[in-house]
């Protein structure tokens, strides 16, 4: 008789293995489907790094330009493709509201000399066809430009010696003028011309040396280096007030960028050092002061800041926020909202559909047309508090939410997700520009100081010395606070070079205070 009981109970056993097994089969494929995952996410974020990357090398550095013509990888490579908008919204454009003009070739300046050349018709073609003679109606004239090399003039100076005959014990001369260099061939022009030709025009010592060699001076690149750290420590106790003046102000930007100093104490030729800015607010007339420092830390930024009081505006640094959290309330930290528009803007560019980042740039896009409306109308700090109160405030409601809506739709680590949690985290300095008229909503004037020391950095690559990054720190200050002025670099520099060493009152040669001599 078969045994069914037996039977049974070894196919239940059977089962029982063959279900253990699906399980740990099951549990496999649940591990594996989370390692694909992972590596599709991963996969998501290198395409896009290197579309970026493209953009970056190939396509417009402007964020003004229209991210759907940008886009530079197929659509179908995209693994994780921005969320479509699900609300109506028009047509994203990046492109300014208004057209750039287009002129003429414009007049040459009045006050260059004028050279004045008559060409006229020769006297035996003065008569006409019908024997009378021609008389001038008029004339035509236009202007060329002509350049004159630079003429070099060696000044002489001859101190004259008296001595008395008589008693032959008294001997007179003439005191000389106090030069900025002692006992040195180079005058506060050479110096000047030195000065701006490497930190204005960017052009390297080296490329100077050879430009002086042409014209039959022997002025090697040692050289030159060595009369501009002179010239940065002479002009140090300038930018030490201005430094003291900045801080008394009461709303400073602050920006900072890297470069590669040679030659310093304890550390690697490679190693990044840093050049930091300080700015005061406004677009002009403002004042600006750089400084080198071997790191990049809070302890730097705090170093230059000292008892300073007011709201520091600054991009998404940590350092900043730490200066600003030890400074126990006495420091407000602001936002930058070209940093949060700039991160979308990576992301818009990398889509031709109508995705959430570039409706989040028309949001920002608002936000910027009220500030646009406070310059036009040339409203003081007061009025454009209240104007930001009326019109900024609930936009900024609105972006808040839009922000939350979508901050749980997309991965996080994505081009989008970090941008959305840039913001949020950002989101009490970002908002604090409506709380204050004199603050600005971006930080981008600062960073337009940090611009020519970046396209300086591509000639000369690197500063041969910590003493060498130091001057230029120096005249960096007083440069593009001169510039912002509207003073002409060269002139004002070759003033001050003249009075420092004469011992005239440092306060009227600061840019602010320099007049322009007769």
């Amino acid at each position: 008789m078969t045994d069914y009981k037996a039977e049974y109970l070894a196919l239940k056993k059977e089962l029982q293995k063959k279900q253990l097994q699906l399980a740990a089969k099951e549990l496999q494929l649940s591990e594996k489907n989370q390692v694909i995952e992972k590596l599709e996410g991963r996969l998501g974020e290198l395409l896009d790094a290197l579309k970026l990357s493209q953009k970056h090398r190939f396509g417009k550095k402007s964020e003004k330009g229209s991210p759907e013509e940008e886009a530079s990888l197929p659509e179908k490579d995209r693994i994780f493709d921005e969320p479509e908008i699900e609300e109506k919204t028009e047509k994203t454009s990046l492109k300014p509201d208004t057209k750039k003009a287009t002129g003429g070739r414009k007049p040459l300046p009045k006050e260059l000399p004028r050279k004045e050349i008559i060409h006229d018709i020769p006297e035996d073609q003065k008569i006409c066809s019908c024997g009378h003679p021609l008389h001038k109606i008029g004339q035509e004239t236009s202007e060329q430009l002509e350049v004159i090399p630079a003429k070099v003039v060696v000044h002489r100076h001859t101190r004259l010696r008296y001595g008395c005959n008589a008693c032959q014990d008294t001997v007179l001369i003439a005191k000389g003028t106090a030069q900025p260099i002692p006992k040195s061939m180079s005058s506060a022009s050479l110096l000047a011309h030195i000065m701006v030709a490497k930190y204005d025009d960017h052009l390297p010592l080296y490329r100077q040396s050879e430009i002086w060699q042409r014209a039959g001076v022997d002025l090697d690149r040692s050289t030159l280096g060595r009369w501009v750290i002179k010239c940065g420590k002479l002009l140090e106790p300038l930018v030490e007030k201005m430094h003291e003046r900045m801080l008394a102000d009461g709303y400073l930007q602050a920006d900072e960028t890297s470069v590669q100093v040679i030659g310093e104490k304890n550390r690697k030729n490679t190693s990044k050092s840093y050049m930091w800015a300080y700015k005061t607010g406004g677009n002009k007339k403002f004042k600006v002061v750089y400084e080198y420092a071997p790191e990049r830390s809070a302890a730097v930024a705090s170093s230059f800041l000292g008892n300073f009081k007011g709201v520091l505006q600054s991009d998404g640094y940590s350092g900043y926020k730490r200066v600003c959290k030890d400074a126990d309330g006495k420091i407000q930290s602001a936002g930058c909202w070209a940093h949060a528009r700039r991160k979308f803007f990576e992301v818009a560019s990398m889509s031709k559909k109508p995705t959430v980042s570039q409706a989040m740039i028309e949001k920002i896009k608002a936000l910027y047309s009220i500030e646009k409306e406070a310059l036009t109308k040339d409203l003081q700090p007061d009025q454009v508090r209240q104007l930001r109160q009326e019109k900024a405030v609930p936009l900024l409601a609105d972006i808040k939410n839009f922000l939350e809506k979508y901050r749980s739709k997309v991965p996080p680590k994505s081009g989008l997700g970090k941008a959305i949690n840039y913001s949020l985290r950002q989101w009490d300095e970002l908002t604090f520009y409506v709380q204050d008229g004199r603050v600005a909503i971006d930080n981008n004037a600062v960073e337009r100081c940090i611009r020519p020391f970046a396209v300086g950095r591509k000639n000369w690559l690197f500063k041969g010395s910590v003493a060498g990054a130091k001057a230029g720190a120096v005249i960096y200050s007083l440069l593009e606070t001169a510039k912002s002025h509207d003073l002409n670099p060269y002139d004002y520099f070759a003033d001050i070079l003249k009075k420092i060493p004469a011992g005239l009152p440092l306060e009227n040669l600061l840019p602010y205070s320099w007049k322009t001599p007769e």
